[in-house]
């Protein structure tokens, strides 16, 4: 399976933060900052987030 595919998980965004191995689960074609909801070190702490210019690939 090629894990860099945008094609994995099709309700959600999927670019990979350019550092690290974080992929956006937001919607596909959202605006603002992508976003990792799974990166929370807890509930109460923020998801991991970069902008969506700095993504090394937009479908």
């Amino acid at each position: 399976m090629n894990t860099e595919s945008t094609d994995i998980i099709t309700h959600c965004c999927w670019d990979m933060h350019p550092k690290t191995s974080a992929r956006c689960t937001l919607e596909p074609g959202h605006t603002g900052d992508h976003r990792d909801w799974h990166t929370r070190p807890s509930w109460d702490r923020p998801c991991v987030s970069w902008p969506a210019e700095a993504a090394p690939h937009q479908p």
